[in-house]
């Protein structure tokens, strides 16, 4: 979990990992460089619970380079990112994902259905991810068939790749970058379950950035075309996503709300 000034929400998402039924984890709180009261909590937390650790980073290095010193310093076989503003609402997520890696060894990355939220936790919609390997591939070019705070995935291969990508290119992309990368090798999976909210609030890295993500969408698309399917439709697909952004930035939050609910059913 890395963590900039996010104390507001912290105790909510570190709650809903202890409340997981599989229990044998380690929770590594990355601190990137927080003015605020997060590194109190999580130490607070930490020593009732031993289980939960904290990484400090004395200024701020930015979400690329804190989820990699969190990467490096997991101890477990498989890794699952939760962000500081979200929950795992499905006590069992864990449990189910590693229970599907060890029964599908040459499966590398698992997520699950999402619940999006307001900042007040008011239910904007709900969306499943494609489930099989083959629906992701013929998916994954035109959007990323993985919600961060959702997924599991297998600590050594992400390793032998290098980790999450730096650079300046991938920004706020390094885990679509980092997919399908992994997708090389290793077979993609979701589980149908609603087992993660996603907190979609002004501000956030999620909600801020979405153009320049849309642009390094497409840089990605171009990049990984020949790997996987559909790569010249999701190219114009992206240019579409940028001209509609800024449609929708006009319209009322309701009507916007709506057609991103239609959006990511589809």
């Amino acid at each position: 979990m890395p963590c900039h000034n996010g104390a507001k929400y912290l105790p909510r998402a570190i709650k809903s990992v202890r409340a997981q039924t599989l229990t044998d984890w380690e929770l590594i709180v990355v601190d990137d460089g927080s003015n605020d009261a997060t590194s109190p909590i999580v130490m607070e937390l930490a020593r009732s619970d031993g289980r939960i650790k904290l990484m400090r980073n004395e200024k701020n290095l930015g979400i690329q380079k804190s989820l990699n010193r969190g990467l490096v310093a997991a101890k477990g076989e498989y890794v699952a990112r939760i962000d500081d503003d979200d929950e795992w609402i499905d006590k069992d997520k864990l449990k189910k994902q590693a229970d599907f890696l060890d029964q599908n060894p040459d499966c590398g990355l698992i997520g699950t259905g999402v619940v999006e939220v307001d900042e007040n936790d008011k239910e904007l919609f709900r969306y499943r991810q494609p489930a099989t390997d083959a629906e992701v591939r013929k998916k994954i070019l035109k959007q990323n068939c993985f919600t961060h705070s959702s997924v599991m995935f297998r600590r050594q291969p992400v390793i032998e790749l290098g980790g999450y990508p730096e650079t300046e290119e991938t920004k706020h992309v390094e885990d679509y970058d980092l997919w399908l990368r992994l997708g090389e090798k290793w077979k993609f999976a979701n589980l149908p379950d609603y087992a993660t909210k996603f907190t979609l609030r002004p501000g956030n890295i999620s909600s801020s950035n979405k153009t320049e993500q849309f642009r390094k969408d497409i840089a990605l698309t171009k990049k990984y075309i020949g790997l996987y399917r559909g790569g010249l439709w999701a190219v114009g697909r992206g240019y579409l996503r940028v001209w509609a952004h800024h449609v929708l930035a006009l319209l009322p939050k309701s009507v916007m709300r709506l057609v991103l609910r239609l959006y990511k059913s589809t």
